[in-house]
């Protein structure tokens, strides 16, 4: 065993092991209780960043312990490859742009890239040891999941569970694609409340209160509450705005009346609550801003072809020149934007396909009662979503490199044509050069237009419990894989992923899809400020910190933060994992100096030291409680109690205690029997905390396993071994009890020292303590090594109150 542990050489070397003998490989044939995880499929949009491998390495930590428990793991790899994301990727990489070539160029240039990223993030997961199942990978593109998305398509427009509509949908002016309502994220900035002054026809006026006067050509009515005694004389007459528009002023109890002037426009549309007032009240649409974000169709034509936001300004000018505006207040307002590219949302009747989701909000909540969470805390967020839907969910995008929707329209009745089932599991659909076979006879392929919008990729990736029990079964694995065992996921999609997943799950298998979800937090790069590839915030990437640090002290990072909550990169905390490991090594090389390694593989000292038994006492203890949070999902409470043990009891007080027992055996009454049980008891828990730690640092650990321990455990990896259990035989509650009379005197002796300015080394005479009986048998039980430690000639005992002194 080298001295010195070559950190990067070495775990290039074990990752490579892993590979060429398929130690993480899925059984499909196997017994064993079945736990699969269904992994985040990273999107394809550029490098990972470092709140990938935080949130990943949790989940993989947890993967290697169930392992280690005796289950069969299912934890397979996807990469979620198409969508705007994707898109926007390519043509940054190409400098194409997808409106300037044919669709299949496109497509054929997205597949190139993806594969190129794809190969990237493969060779990350391998650098940080993830011990996923390569054989068990999937991308959200390849033709079998699109197979897989189209079928399902077709399933639930059967089952009417998708409708097409012409609705006001949610739009991104940037991107030229709708965006589904758990899309968006609401944000507050800086802008104006406007006091208007509407006149009234039958005589008098109003002052209605907007923010979004650049809308008031597309004014439908106005509105105030019907408990506004303010306005129950003017209830039902004709308001005429500053621009010759007439419309009624009606009454609607959603109104603030203590907002503003208590008086609203209702324009098409605003906001939300404009749609829901248009619905409810039967009011006829006018449209004025278009798909691209600006101003058309206006009969105020100083605003045509304005973009919204100067559209606004220029209203304004126009209404204060008018005498219209009575008061302009600058207020802080939240705005809906579009979660990815932070663009302000705009509401644009398109006919689009929606799941209708609404009005099974009983069954949603049915799902998500069932499923446990991690932790618990988490429940409430999805339970509020659900609460909060006030959209059905959007599932058509206009978009070019999408899983296609296999659909075509009859010319000549309006009707769509859906593909037979023989079609649909014959292979991907591609409407556009693909004829049905379910054309009518009456028809020719000149009566027929295929559709040329693409599923959203979210519906894709809402289906990877199906996706990856199809992979498994193509792989030979003849169970059920569904309801999977566990979810990982950000916090932050659970409005997204979570909610699609278990709308999925609904409609296709009228079940819950996961037993668990497992909600990790956020890398902050500041206060408040998410790390994300879209942004380009973090401080310091990946690659560069496995070239700085290496993987296990970067896992090390990853496992400190608590579940769910947010945290700030620190690389002080890499820093303390390097020490861990170099610690763990140089711990191997201490037994192999004191010979204790040759202990392994043979039988257990008949007569163990009180010191080796107190030490293997406290082991079971801390298994007990690794394995407690374990069981429990919480990983950093687990390796806290994990360093705890290894750093104080093990090297601090029990490695120091018993040095002298293991070079000189010769100054203690049956020495080699007692140099023996160090001995022993030192590579039996040595072999245990490697066991513990492997699913934190699982190279440097499986480094000394392969140095030591295979040839007599026999497995081929430490990470097929079992993990250990609590071994009965060393359960002591006592002796660890009673050791802390022994730590309080190790105590005594240090301080003494300390007072003396003498190095804690240093020898000094005979250690006299006044105790009691009981104290006086424990101290005797650990006399060898409390001399040893304390380096003292010898240790007696008077009656009294406790008191140590040195003479």
């Amino acid at each position: 065993m080298s001295s010195s542990y070559s950190l990067h050489d070495r775990e290039k070397h074990r990752q490579q092991f892993w590979l060429e003998n398929n130690v993480y490989a899925f059984d499909p044939q196997s017994s064993k209780p079945l736990f699969s995880v269904d992994t985040p499929p990273p999107t394809v949009s550029g490098k990972l960043h470092i709140g990938h491998i935080f949130s990943y390495t949790q989940a993989e930590c947890l993967v290697r312990y169930k392992r280690m428990t005796g289950y069969n793991v299912y934890y397979p790899m996807g990469y979620d490859d198409n969508g705007i994301p994707t898109e926007q990727l390519v043509e940054k990489e190409t400098g194409v742009n997808s409106r300037q070539v044919s669709r299949q160029e496109f497509w054929d240039l997205c597949l190139s890239i993806n594969e190129k990223f794809r190969q990237q993030y493969k060779n990350l997961w391998i650098n940080y040891g993830f011990s996923v199942d390569r054989k068990q990978t999937y991308a959200t593109i390849t033709p079998e999941v699109q197979q897989l998305a189209q079928k399902r398509f077709v399933d639930m427009v059967r089952q009417w569970h998708i409708v097409s509509k012409v609705f006001p949908a949610l739009r991104c002016t940037k991107t030229q694609s709708t965006t589904a309502q758990a899309e968006i994220e609401e944000k507050e900035i800086d802008s104006i409340f406007y006091d208007v002054c509407f006149s009234i026809k039958e005589g008098g006026e109003i002052i209605i209160a907007t923010t979004r006067p650049e809308l008031m050509p597309a004014i439908v009515a106005v509105f105030v509450h019907p408990d506004d005694t303010r306005y129950t004389h003017v209830v039902g007459k004709t308001a005429v705005t500053p621009f010759g528009d007439e419309i009624q002023i009606m009454t609607d109890d959603k109104v603030k009346m203590d907002k503003g002037s208590g008086a609203v426009m209702c324009c098409t549309y605003g906001d939300e609550t404009d749609v829901y007032r248009t619905q409810k009240h039967n009011l006829q649409p006018k449209v004025i801003v278009n798909r691209y974000g600006k101003i058309e169709n206006c009969h105020v034509d100083e605003l045509n072809g304005l973009k919204v936001e100067d559209a606004r300004i220029k209203i304004a000018e126009l209404l204060t020149q008018k005498g219209a505006v009575v008061r302009a207040t600058p207020i802080r307002q939240s705005v809906s934007f579009t979660e990815r590219w932070k663009v302000r949302v705009e509401i644009i009747p398109v006919k689009q396909r929606f799941v209708q989701i609404l009005d099974h909000k009983d069954q949603r909540h049915r799902r998500n009662d069932a499923m446990i969470r991690v932790p618990t805390w988490m429940k409430k967020r999805s339970t509020d979503w659900i609460d909060n839907l006030s959209r059905d969910w959007n599932i058509s995008r206009n978009r070019t490199f999408g899983i296609p929707i296999p659909v075509r329209y009859s010319r000549k009745t309006g009707d769509i044509i859906l593909p037979s089932d023989a079609q649909l599991a014959s292979g991907a659909i591609d409407p556009t050069s693909m004829m049905p076979d379910t054309l009518p006879a009456w028809h020719t392929t000149d009566d027929i237009e295929p559709e040329m919008m693409v599923l959203d990729t979210w519906f894709t990736s809402g289906m990877t419990p199906d996706i990856n029990a199809h992979i498994a079964r193509k792989n030979g694995f003849m169970g059920n894989l569904l309801p999977m065992s566990l979810r990982v996921q950000a916090h932050d999609i659970i409005r997204t992923w979570l909610l699609y997943t278990t709308i999925h799950a609904h409609f296709a298998h009228d079940r819950k899809p996961f037993d668990t979800v497992m909600m990790s937090g956020h890398v902050l790069a500041g206060k408040g400020e998410k790390i994300s590839k879209s942004k380009g915030n973090a401080k310091v990437e990946p690659d560069e910190l496995l070239i700085n640090w290496g993987a296990d002290p970067v896992r090390y990072w990853a496992l400190s933060g608590q579940l769910g909550k947010d945290m700030i990169f620190d690389e002080g905390m890499i820093k303390n994992g390097n020490k861990l490991v170099m610690k763990l090594w140089n711990v191997g090389n201490f037994l192999q100096m004191t010979n204790s390694i040759d202990a392994i593989g043979t039988a257990q000292p008949s007569d163990l030291y009180a010191t080796d038994r107190r030490i293997l006492a406290r082991l079971q203890e801390t298994i007990a409680i690794v394995r407690k949070q374990l069981d429990a999902y919480e990983i950093g409470l687990a390796k806290i109690a994990l360093e705890e043990f290894f750093r104080q009891d093990f090297c601090d007080v029990y490695l120091e205690m018993i040095k002298l027992r293991l070079y000189k055996p010769e100054q203690f009454e049956n020495g080699t029997a007692k140099q023996q049980s160090a001995r022993w008891t030192c590579q039996s828990v040595f072999f245990s905390l490697l066991s513990l730690f492997a699913p934190y640092i699982p190279h440097v650990t499986e480094e000394l396993y392969q140095i030591w321990y295979r040839p007599f455990v026999g497995e081929l990896s430490l990470h097929r071994c079992s993990y250990p259990s609590v071994d009965a035989n060393f359960v002591h509650e006592e002796i660890v009890s009673c050791f802390t009379c022994c730590q309080t005197l190790i105590g005594e002796v240090r301080k003494y020292k300390t007072t003396k300015q003498l190095s804690l080394g240093a020898e000094i005479g005979e250690i006299c303590v006044r105790c009691d009986d009981k104290k006086k048998k424990i101290l005797t039980d650990f006399r060898d090594d409390l001399c040893a430690v304390a380096k003292a000639s010898g240790l007696r005992f008077e009656d009294g109150e406790w008191s140590v002194e040195i003479r």
